[in-house]
Parts: C-alpha cells; structure tokens; sequence
C-alpha cells in the first residue's frame, strides 16, 4: 500500500517531468519580466517538490505529515532514513544544491548572488551537467536558467529517492 504522501509526491515529479516536456529543449528563455516571472515558477515547483518530499519523510519516521519540523532540511532528514546498501551523501549533496538553486529562482531571479562557502566564486545547482552525472555549477552573477532536461533529471532524482524511501 502506498501512502498520500508518496502518491502526492509523485504527483509533483510527474507535473514536473510534463513541465519539462512541454517547455521542450529549444524553447528560449524569456527576457525582462517574464524571466523573472518564470524563474520564481521554476523555484516554486523545486519548493513544492521538496516539501512533498519532507512530508513523505516524517511520515515515515512516525510523525504526523501536519507538523513539519523546521528544525531539520529535508537533506538532514533523508540521513535518518538510509539502509543497508544505500548511503544518502550523494542525495544529501543535491538536495542541498536544490535548496541554494530554488532560493536563487526565487529570491534572484536566477541570478547567482551567494556560493557554496563563504568567499567562492561558484554555486553548484541540483540538476547535473550535459552528459555527465557530475552537479552543474555557476559563477557569481551569472543566470540559472534550467532547461526541460535540466527539469526532468530533478523529476526522475525526486521520484528515486521516493522509491528508495518507500522500499526500506
């Protein structure tokens, strides 16, 4: 039996994944105000996956999905789940990297404005680089702007984790 939160869960990974497939690959980015528009949408949706990813999280800890701790990241979570023959690091280092591109979209726009760590020159985003499975990173000042694969690759990184969570 699966749970609303896991149904919910992938519920959003799938409007995501659709998202990406009707944006398509050679759709532009918009200019001006659309972008900003679109930036604080694309933030919102990483907001909402991580959100139904937290509630999944605590529910299957015990707790009550209502009662979101705001103590723990969702990142911080995730370890209290890890089984044998999995170790979250990786997954933990992404979600991170999810939670510093979302803040990005929507507090900037899109534009890089903090790093990783203090005095860098780079912030690393969620989603990997083409062809690589190595995360993407950006300069100061320079524009996130994901494309459809870029989304897609956080729908399908979303709905693994799910899987796994739900599985052990």
């Amino acid at each position: 039996m699966t749970s609303r939160a896991y149904d919910t869960l992938n519920r959003g990974t799938q409007f995501v994944t659709r998202l990406a497939a009707d944006t398509g690959p050679a759709e532009p980015w918009p200019c001006g105000r659309d972008a900003q528009v679109r930036a604080r949408y694309m933030g919102n949706c990483l907001r909402e996956l991580d959100r139904f990813l937290h509630i999944l999280l605590e529910e299957r800890a015990g707790a009550a999905p209502v009662t979101l701790s705001l103590r723990y990241t969702t990142a911080h979570r995730l370890g209290d789940h890890a089984c044998a023959g999995w170790n979250p690091a990786a997954d933990q280092t992404r979600l991170r990297a999810l939670s510093r591109s979302r803040i990005c979209l929507l507090h900037g726009g899109g534009r890089v404005r903090r790093p990783d760590m203090p005095q860098g020159r780079w912030m690393t985003a969620g989603w990997c680089e083409p062809s690589s499975a190595r995360l993407r990173r950006y300069a100061m000042g320079e524009m996130l702007r994901p494309s459809a694969h870029d989304l897609a690759g956080v729908g399908l990184f979303y709905r693994t984790l799910a899987d796994r969570i739900v599985g052990a």
